[in-house]
């Protein structure tokens, strides 16, 4: 009984497939599952009867769902014959090799897709061409999202309004980048945040990351100057009745060439 053992092992050992090339994988299919996936059964769509294992990765879509399937041990079901456990790695692990093996040789990033930008992508693109930081893609319409990003090219449509917003967004960008000197003085208005709710200028909060830590209401803003000249700036604090003498007021001016 002791010489039996050792020999009976060397028996099942030897009738254990090794896995090293396709014809060797078929055999493997064959025996274990043609009988529910035929031409004839094609028990969940699938059938692998005629498939052949020599070129893998041109059957990609089909044998990435059976490497799945038999690595998770989900293949073939329970109640059915399948293969030892070593069987079955060796076959994933072949399987797994062959695509990649293929996939490599045979690069396929997909179909490229022509769209256009979204808009911030729009505002970077004339910002870093055009040394003009104005955002414009603020002026365009809201981009449409799929897959929770706005930046996807099949989402991206073009309509005609969208195209009148970008006509009118170039042609202010173009006056702003190459200057007209007849332009006219003209007076921007900026002013803090208000409560929603209140209607009340927001003073016991930090408003943006742009202002310094302890501050409290103000305001921060950028703005674009066409042309050399003179500008007046001119700031008219909100009255708070209520504020604790004295109030400190800071300007801070940061200028960035274009």
């Amino acid at each position: 009984m002791l010489a039996a053992g050792p020999a009976a092992g060397a028996a099942r050992q030897a009738h254990t497939p090794q896995i090293r090339d396709g014809e060797s994988a078929r055999v493997l299919v064959h025996q274990y599952c043609i009988a529910c996936h035929n031409d004839r059964a094609k028990t969940g769509g699938v059938s692998l009867q005629a498939l052949d294992f020599s070129r893998a990765g041109q059957h990609a879509d089909v044998l990435e769902r059976v490497l799945r399937k038999v690595r998770n041990g989900e293949m073939p079901p329970a109640g059915r014959p399948r293969p030892d456990s070593a069987t079955a790695t060796a076959f994933t692990m072949w399987l797994e090799r062959s695509l990649d093996d293929y996939a490599a040789a045979h690069p396929n990033p997909g179909r490229p897709i022509v769209h256009r930008l979204n808009r911030a992508e729009y505002s970077n693109a004339v910002r870093d061409l055009l040394a003009v930081d104005v955002k414009p893609g603020e002026a365009l319409p809201i981009d449409d999202s799929g897959y929770g990003f706005d930046n996807i090219g099949d989402v991206l449509s073009t309509s005609p309004a969208l195209l009148e917003r970008y006509l009118s967004a170039a042609a202010r960008i173009s006056r702003l980048a190459v200057g007209d000197l007849s332009l006219k003085p003209v007076v921007e208005t900026f002013e803090p945040p208000r409560d929603p709710l209140t209607g009340l200028v927001r003073r016991n909060e930090r408003i943006s990351d742009e202002l310094p830590f302890g501050s409290r209401g103000g305001l921060s803003f950028q703005h674009y100057f066409p042309l050399d000249g003179t500008y007046v700036f001119r700031v008219t604090p909100t009255r708070v009745a209520d504020a604790p003498e004295p109030i400190v007021l800071e300007i801070r001016l940061a200028l960035k060439a274009g």
